[in-house]
């Protein structure tokens, strides 16, 4: 089924929010894009020091990067998501590699878990996407159990995965996923996560490159593959479509780094690291 016959098939009058976000990342093929973030999962299980035998829930899994980075720490890790497609492919990403991950559909503004169930929470540019960010919010917190650690990743807005998502906002605002740029800084996850329900709280920026052999591959990847660009791409007509494609190319080459071959752009993001209070 594509992307354009799964947004059809819901009338904008009886769509919901979550039924938007859904249809959104089922859209395309993001496995393609996603696993080119693994080294800030792998970075994020290593900060959080994921233990063998900790409960850990990863929201807004996707394709499962942090739920397998977890599981081979051996932690007991159970990988959620509102599209079912990617958790299926999460599955099949875990059985490959001999892990032992749980998946279940949900939505991160209501986590059907039961309160305090889970040592580790964490997410990689997943729950930013929630349909109510202060909502989301309290979800994790709600399961983490006191004195459990947080974990979250977000881009920067300045970087140019943040610019990527303001830009498919101001073509597609119907279709923008989330409030995205609101975790990415310091000031919102702590207006988000609140002053008094969390300890030990760290900021840190951390870079991962995104490359591809040109900006025009870059293009192409994220038109066909990446949900909210393919979405917008599907929903614009031909003035539209030229003025998402040529907005997106030069801020890729703008933000590429020069010489050899192919594009190298660093891409800054928000590491958050916290402990819940007791």
């Amino acid at each position: 089924m594509t992307g354009s016959t799964l947004l059809a098939m819901a009338a904008p009058s009886t769509r919901t929010a979550a039924d938007r976000l859904r249809e959104v990342w089922a859209a395309g093929d993001y496995q393609r894009v996603g696993v080119r973030l693994l080294p800030a999962s792998e970075q994020l299980v290593v900060d959080l020091a994921v233990r063998p035998g900790d409960r850990l829930l990863d929201v807004g899994a996707g394709t499962g990067n942090t739920a397998l980075a977890a599981a081979r720490r051996d932690a007991d890790v159970v990988c959620s998501d509102l599209v079912p497609e990617l958790l299926e492919l999460a599955g099949r990403r875990a059985e490959l590699e001999g892990l032992q991950v749980a998946t279940e559909v949900a939505d991160a503004c209501a986590l059907p878990f039961p309160d305090a169930s889970f040592d580790v929470v964490v997410s990689t540019f997943g729950v930013v996407f929630a349909a109510d960010a202060e909502l989301a919010a309290r979800e994790l917190l709600r399961v983490l159990r006191p004195g459990g650690r947080l974990g979250l990743t977000a881009w920067r807005p300045e970087a140019p995965g943040g610019r990527l998502l303001e830009l498919v906002a101001r073509h597609a605002p119907q279709e923008a996923p989330g409030e995205p740029l609101r975790w990415g800084t310091p000031e919102g996850v702590t207006g988000l996560l609140g002053r008094d329900e969390v300890t030990a709280v760290r900021f840190t920026e951390r870079t991962v490159d995104l490359t591809a052999p040109s900006v025009a591959a870059q293009w192409q990847r994220y038109r066909d593959w990446f949900g909210p660009v393919h979405v917008a791409w599907e929903r614009l007509d031909q003035a539209g479509r030229t003025r998402l494609e040529t907005e997106f190319t030069d801020l890729w080459a703008r933000c590429t780094r020069g010489g050899g071959g192919g594009i190298v752009v660093p891409n800054t993001y928000l590491q958050v690291t916290a402990v819940r209070a007791g």
